[in-house]
């Protein structure tokens, strides 16, 4: 049984009273998310970087960590916080949505028709409208333009929709609401899940992984740092902790296992994806039956870090230690697959 096969029990979404005017909120706060400007070693010329995959200087060939920056008392107080909740006490989950719910259940029966399935989905506008931008967007779209929900479900089938409710949902759980200073942390946290997941897919022409488990894997991996983005903005109701970005950064790299483990279990996630969740950052052991995913994973994180969506690390990619294992630095395709990266992720932000 695939990953994806064990996607069936899970999801979630913004609080059960999710209205319209949150909808269109949420709808508004992420139609267009800008793509982060490229700054650091990543943006050197020619002249000091041949490719973006070779940079010059001192390189890394294992995953990296996040450097610790010089942390306010403020920061030091929420880090101490975010750690108290890893235990999970008093700590809000984001629920299901009513609607992601029950397409999930009609989803998973055997029973349900696509009119039922588009019926509940026309009850979101939200996600009535992501149904009809994927059903057009380039991977799945047809010779004509589809305007209506039905059809739209009909043409990307069962498990298609599935990954959209994921998507959304996902969005959703960033952008809950207007609060200030949502809007740089959240969309640079959307930005990665996004680009991540539209790596792994590519990635799995390689690695043979279901390009779906994959797509998903690379969404939600990272999932726990939602919770410290929520943490800290509810902290602004009684402080005025403003972390930059290093601290925001460090804070989320030291915590988001932790949280995504908690998250899998609310949700009660399978397994193999809680496991890859909770340790996703450690090498794998040749015995480890999700070596090639854990792998895959990290290979992308090292891409998504290169390309400056998460903190730039100077990776000397062909000879990390996940490309070798991988045995990608002996395929020629692979090279291709690198010059055709910043494509793939400018694919991204045009999908859904």
């Amino acid at each position: 049984m695939s990953i994806w096969d064990k996607f069936w029990t899970w999801l979630t979404d913004e609080s059960p009273s999710h209205s319209a005017e949150q909808n269109n909120a949420t709808s508004t706060a992420t139609a267009t998310l800008p793509k982060p400007d490229v700054e650091g070693d990543i943006s050197k010329s020619a002249e000091d970087q041949i490719h973006w995959w070779q940079p010059s200087g001192d390189t890394l060939t294992q995953l990296a960590g996040v450097p610790i920056p010089e942390l306010t008392p403020e920061a030091v107080a929420i880090e101490n916080l975010l750690v108290s909740y890893f235990d999970g006490h008093d700590l809000n989950m984001p629920p299901l949505s009513h609607v992601t719910e029950r397409v999930l259940k009609l989803l998973r029966s055997k029973k349900s028709s696509m009119a039922s399935i588009s019926e509940t989905l026309s009850e979101d506008p939200v996600l009535a409208a992501s149904i009809l931008r994927m059903a057009n967007c380039p991977l799945y779209r047809g010779l004509d333009k589809i305007a209506a929900v039905t059809p739209a479900v009909t043409r990307l089938g069962a498990k298609a929709v599935h990954t959209l409710m994921m998507h959304e949902s996902l969005r959703s759980t960033m952008f809950p609401g207007n609060k200030g200073g949502e809007s740089n942390m959240a969309q640079r946290l959307w930005s990665r899940s996004l680009v991540s997941a539209h790596v792994m897919r590519a990635l799995s022409k390689f690695t043979k992984v279901d390009e779906e488990d994959a797509y998903l894997l690379g969404l939600l991996h990272d999932i726990g740092s939602v919770v410290v983005l929520r943490i800290i903005l509810n902290d602004r109701t009684v402080s005025s902790f403003d972390p930059d970005e290093n601290t925001f950064e460090y804070l989320c790299a030291e915590c988001h296992q932790e949280f995504g483990e908690l998250i899998a279990n609310e949700w009660n996630l399978p397994d193999d994806v809680t496991s890859i969740i909770t340790n996703h950052h450690q090498f794998p052991s040749d015995e480890d039956p999700l070596r090639t995913q854990r792998l895959q994973l990290q290979l992308a994180d090292m891409i998504v870090s290169l390309q400056n969506y998460k903190p730039y690390q100077p990776y000397d990619l062909l000879n990390t230690d996940v490309v070798k294992a991988l045995h990608l630095h002996t395929q020629p395709n692979f090279v291709s697959f690198l010059e055709n990266v910043p494509n793939i992720i400018d694919d991204a932000f045009e999908s859904f």
